[in-house]
């Protein structure tokens, strides 16, 4: 489910900008939240390291809480998930953003083909 927003936002923003030759090259001033996420290295280094520590994480967690940190239930693996669940949950919500966004330059330039089509 939520995996699978980042992939398929992804995927939608290459179709949608195949003309650019970069998904990143869409026109991020008329987004505030892409335009951040993408012209900022350094949060979106801080993003995607989050998002993947997350994910990492929630895998050991599966086998081992992993050290103990002296206190009962703060693991490092337990800690580092709930630490970065709301990198997490910020990350999904820009690849729905960078969805909606490419779905929509998707609809433009199929209704400009459509329309040069028809004249």
């Amino acid at each position: 489910g939520i995996v699978m927003i980042g992939e398929i936002g992804g995927g939608e923003a290459v179709v949608s900008t195949q003309s650019t030759g970069s998904h990143k090259q869409i026109d991020l001033t008329a987004n505030p939240i892409l335009y951040y996420y993408y012209t900022n290295r350094t949060v979106l280094f801080g993003m995607c390291a989050g998002n993947e520590l997350f994910f990492a994480a929630l895998y050991l967690l599966r086998f081992s809480d992993g050290p103990d940190f002296g206190f009962p239930g703060f693991s490092l693996f337990r800690s580092t998930a709930l630490v970065c669940a709301p990198i997490m949950i910020i990350k999904s919500v820009i690849s729905l953003v960078q969805l909606i966004a490419a779905s929509k330059n998707i609809a433009i330039v199929d209704n400009e083909e459509h329309a040069k089509a028809h004249r």
